[in-house]
């Protein structure tokens, strides 16, 4: 599916979030490698990681995001996977207990903006403990030796699923548009916080439009996207698809977009459909 979008912006109110239910955030570190930091340990051989992955955690929009797990995993090695991280000037520690041939190892992620995550660069040293404390003080006591270090890009890929859908025709073929329980960031398109609807235009193809949302991330990534409205109206020479997008925000309220031209979106996203 290539991937296209549309800028909608959308009028929406913020309330306090007040018995919000915790929210949590997948994210794969592609485009991943890693190679060994100068300790070498016989047939244990730590380069070429082939994925990986983070979880992280937010109670509300007020709260502030956890990092709460990570797991490496390599071709010719077991999987390394750590929770329980501490965080100090966006820097993520924890230490692992009997991973490998070690007593412990200690860890730390670097690199990327917890509350942004999506599409940035994340950074992994471990070393080998050689000593207790390590996240203790904001700042670590002797980290050990270097072990291994790993890089990759963070791709967000928290669970979702199509909410609602809409089946209409537009210039003479049928056009499926299913709407995403999600609002994500598309940092690649310049969308801090966008509603995806994918859409299916018969004779045309697959893409995505991204309904860009006027709320900060941190805010609008606990909204729920719940349906699509689209009203017909007579146009100077044929009908004209009005679209409105329906949410309910971290408590409930819910709250809609301004309706606009379907036509918008199918402009940018199949630029010679017409």
């Amino acid at each position: 599916m290539n991937i296209k979008y549309c800028i909608a912006m959308v009028v929406i109110g913020i309330l306090l979030a007040v018995g919000v239910q915790a929210k949590t955030f997948k994210y794969e570190i592609q485009e991943m490698n890693s190679s060994g930091s100068g300790l070498d340990y016989p047939g244990l051989d730590l380069n070429g990681a082939t994925s990986g992955a983070i979880t992280i955690e937010q109670a509300s929009p007020s709260e502030p995001a956890i990092l709460t797990s990570l797991e490496i995993n390599f071709p010719l090695a077991a999987s390394l996977s750590t929770k329980a991280f501490s965080e100090h000037d966006n820097v993520f520690r924890t230490s692992v207990n009997r991973a490998w041939v070690y007593r412990q190892l200690n860890v730390e992620m670097h690199g990327f903006d917890i509350a942004f995550p999506n599409d940035q660069f994340v950074n992994i040293d471990t070393y080998v403990s050689e000593g207790d404390g390590f996240l203790n003080d904001n700042q670590p006591i002797g980290l050990g030796q270097p072990l291994f270090n790993a890089s990759g890009r963070l791709v967000d890929v928290t669970p979702s699923q199509v909410v609602d859908t809409k089946t209409l025709t537009v210039d003479g073929s049928k056009l499926k548009l299913a709407l995403i329980n999600q609002v994500i960031s598309v940092p690649e398109r310049g969308l801090e916080s966008a509603i995806v609807i994918d859409s299916l235009w018969f004779g045309r193809g697959e893409e995505r439009l991204y309904v860009a949302v006027n709320a900060p991330n941190d805010v609008s990534k606990f909204y729920k996207p719940y349906r699509i409205a689209i009203t017909t109206i007579p146009g100077p020479n044929e009908e004209e698809n009005l679209i409105r997008i329906f949410a309910k925000n971290e408590v409930n309220g819910e709250f809609e977009t301004e309706e606009f031209p379907l036509q918008d979106l199918l402009d940018q996203a199949y630029p010679v459909s017409r």
